[in-house]
């Protein structure tokens, strides 16, 4: 009886031995492959970005992927839907992208491909200034969904043609995106004006604002603003052209002066002041960003969008 138990136990020894042995031989060499990251696989070729940190005042060199990260945190809000935030960063990396492959700089700092400041082409924040924005809870929770946006779009790009877009966006349409020439000069195929239903729901589809007639002439540098009259407008209905007393303006420059949310607008004079009526924020052209919010609601996924807002173009994926 003994010998039978001393037997059993001998046996259980060897399985054992034999399922240690099965581990170390073939468990460990996978977890070794893995965790390494140069022995086995050579990494991705990211690009790297020379940014100028307008806040900081100090040149920063990160990879594309890193600062694609900043640019959705400053530019889209985090608690957009995922495929919106997916198609921001395809966006995002595409404008950087095209950039630094032609070997664009900065006017400012030339020595940088892009800046921080949104008046050099687009935002970017760092995860400290984006923390203090938020409660520490919400601001890793958001920080990990824009992280995931990046992540699951990581290396790609629009092309047209093969070659990377101008890919623009703005806040909202107001129901109708413009033409590239029709706000800058450069007729380009993929920044086509469309219909743009999904932009009407935005908080920024309709505003109004308004000025004193006497700061309007300050401000336009005519002695007589009352006779304010938009001459032309695009098929858009965005305005081309402005007259105001012996001056013309275009319908871009009226907005600059007077800091008006879009070019889409209807002016009337009210006692002493010109009111606006507004329709969207931004140039209109390309990307609509609370456009892709709504269609993201209604289902569309982040191609979707982006081959809505920007004709013909192919994504790629480069690295």
């Amino acid at each position: 009886m003994r010998r039978r138990r001393r037997h059993r136990r001998s046996r259980g020894s060897s399985c054992l031995a034999l399922i240690v042995l099965f581990v170390i031989l073939v468990g460990l060499p996978a977890l070794l492959v893995r965790s390494c990251t140069v022995s086995f696989f050579s990494p991705r070729d990211v690009p790297l970005v020379k940014l100028w940190d307008a806040d900081g005042g100090v040149l920063l060199t990160i990879t594309l992927e890193e600062y694609v990260q900043g640019v959705v945190a400053a530019e889209m809000p985090a608690s957009f839907e995922l495929e919106a935030l997916k198609a921001q960063a395809v966006a995002a990396r595409t404008y950087a992208y095209r950039r630094i492959i032609r070997g664009e700089g900065i006017s400012e700092h030339p020595e940088a491909h892009l800046s921080s400041d949104y008046r050099s082409g687009q935002a970017w924040t760092s995860w400290d200034a984006f923390a203090a924005k938020h409660t520490p809870l919400a601001a890793r929770s958001l920080q990990k969904k824009i992280k995931k946006a990046v992540s699951l779009t990581a290396g790609e790009i629009l092309v047209h043609q093969g070659e990377p877009i101008l890919a623009v966006y703005h806040a909202c349409s107001g129901g109708r995106t413009e033409n590239s020439e029709h706000y800058w000069s450069e007729k380009l195929p993929y920044l086509r004006s469309v219909e743009d239903p999904f932009s009407t729901k935005s908080p920024y589809h309709y505003s109004t604002a308004s000025i004193k007639l006497n700061k309007l002439a300050e401000a336009l540098e005519v002695s007589t603003p009352k006779n304010f009259r938009v001459v032309e407008r695009y098929p858009s209905g965005r305005v081309k052209t402005v007259e105001v007393g012996d001056k013309w303006y275009s319908g871009r420059e009226i907005r600059q002066r007077l800091g008006l949310r879009s070019t889409w607008f209807t002016a009337e004079i009210v006692q002493d002041e010109l009111v606006f009526s507004v329709w969207g924020y931004g140039h209109g052209v390309g990307l609509s960003q609370y456009g892709a919010q709504q269609m993201a609601i209604e289902g569309y996924e982040y191609r979707d969008i982006l081959q809505y807002y920007y004709q013909e173009v192919e994504i790629k994926t480069v690295y």
